[in-house]
C-alpha cells in the first residue's frame, strides 16, 4: 500500500512539475530576464522547497547530521541530473547551454567553500555559527549577481521571437504558481513515504537517509529539469539545478539559525567528503561550459562521465557520522 501512495504522489509531481517548467519558461520570456536567471530563482527555489520542510523538521528536532546529510546528498542528485540530460540529446550538455551558467557555477563553488571552512574551522557566535551566517549573505549576493548579469546580457540566450505571445504574464504566473503549490504539497509527503518504505523493506536507515531521501527529495528538481529539456529549454533546466544547488548551500544558514546550537560544529567535518564531490561537481561542469567539447564518450560527454564517478565514489566510500 505504501507503495501505492509512493508512486501515486510521483504521478501527481510529474504533472505539476510539467506545469511548473512550460510556465516558467513563459515567465522568462515575459520578464525579459531569460531561461538561465529564471531557472537559477524561481524555478530553482521553488523544486528545493521540500528540502526546505525536511531540513526545517531535522533542525527543529536536533538532528544535525540528518538536516547536513539531505543538504549535500539532494546538490549531488541534483549535479547527477545534468547527465540524464546530457545522455537524451545526441550533442553536449554543455554545448547547448548558455555560457553565462558560468558565474552561477562560480558562486555556488564560493559557497560550497564556505560550508567545507565551517565543517573545518566553524566557530560558535552565540546559538549560531560564524561560517553557517556568512552563507546568508553570499546567497543573496549571488542572487544579486545573477540577476544584475541577467539584465546586462538580456540577449545571451537565443530564445524565439515572442514564443508565448498569446498567453498573458497575469495568467502564465497565476498558473505557474496553481503548478508550483501542487508541485510542494506532493513533495512534502515524500519523506513520510521513503521513511515508511525503509520500514517495510528493512533497509539501514542511514542508507536511507543518506540516500533515499536524498533521491526522493529531489524529484520535482528531476521532473521539472526534465520536462523543461523537453521544451528545448535547456538554459532552464541548467538553471534550475544549479539554483537549487545554491539555495540547498543556504539552507545550511537557515539550519543552523533553527539548531540548538551551531549546527557546522555539531556535525564537524563527517560531510566534508560530500562537500569536496560537490566542489569537484561544480567544477567539473563549468570546465565542460567553457570548453565546448563536441565529443562523446558512448552516450555521455567526458564532463558528465566524470560526475557520474564522483557521485559513485561518494556513495561506495563509508561516511564517518
Amino acid at each position: 500500500m505504501t507503495w501505492l501512495a509512493f508512486l501515486a504522489v510521483a504521478l501527481v509531481i510529474l504533472l505539476a512539475g510539467r506545469q511548473v517548467a512550460f510556465y516558467g519558461d513563459v515567465l522568462s520570456e515575459k520578464t525579459g530576464l531569460g531561461r538561465t536567471f529564471m531557472g537559477l530563482f524561481l524555478v530553482g527555489i521553488t523544486t528545493s522547497l521540500p528540502e526546505l520542510f525536511n531540513v526545517t523538521s531535522a533542525a527543529l528536532q536536533g538532528l544535525p547530521d540528518i538536516a547536513v546529510g539531505n543538504l549535500l546528498g539532494a546538490s549531488m542528485v541534483n549535479f547527477l541530473l545534468l547527465t540524464v540530460l546530457d545522455a537524451v540529446h545526441p550533442r553536449p550538455l554543455t554545448v547547448r547551454a548558455s555560457q553565462g551558467h558560468a558565474l552561477s557555477l562560480g558562486l555556488v563553488v564560493l559557497l560550497l567553500a564556505v560550508a567545507g571552512l565551517g565543517l573545518l574551522a566553524e566557530r560558535g557566535l552565540g546559538r549560531v555559527g560564524w561560517f553557517a551566517l556568512g552563507l546568508f549573505p553570499l546567497y543573496l549576493l549571488a542572487l544579486w549577481l545573477s540577476f544584475r548579469y541577467a539584465r546586462r546580457f538580456p540577449h545571451d540566450e537565443v530564445l524565439e521571437e515572442e514564443a508565448y505571445a498569446q498567453i498573458p504574464l497575469r495568467s502564465a504566473l497565476g498558473r505557474y504558481l496553481l503548478g508550483a503549490g501542487v508541485l510542494v504539497g506532493a513533495a512534502v509527503l515524500l519523506p513520510d513515504l521513503a521513511e515508511a518504505l525503509a520500514r517495510e523493506t528493512g533497509l539501514g536507515q542511514a542508507w536511507v537517509g543518506t540516500f533515499l531521501v536524498g533521491l526522493v527529495t529531489t524529484l520535482p528538481e528531476a521532473t521539472v529539469t526534465l520536462a523543461a529539456a523537453r521544451l528545448g529549454a535547456v538554459d532552464l533546466a541548467l538553471g534550475n539545478v544549479v539554483g537549487s544547488v545554491m539555495f540547498n548551500s543556504f539552507l545550511l544558514s537557515y539550519a543552523d539559525v533553527l539548531a540548538p546550537g551551531p549546527l557546522l560544529i555539531q556535525v564537524g567535518g563527517s560531510h566534508l567528503l560530500s562537500v569536496l564531490v560537490l566542489l569537484g561537481m561544480a567544477g567539473t561542469v563549468l570546465t565542460g561550459l567553457m570548453y565546448q567539447s563536441l565529443r562523446k564518450l558512448w552516450v555521455l560527454a567526458y564532463d558528465s562521465w566524470a560526475i557520474v564517478a564522483l557521485y559513485l565514489l561518494a556513495a561506495s566510500l563509508p561516511l564517518v557520522r
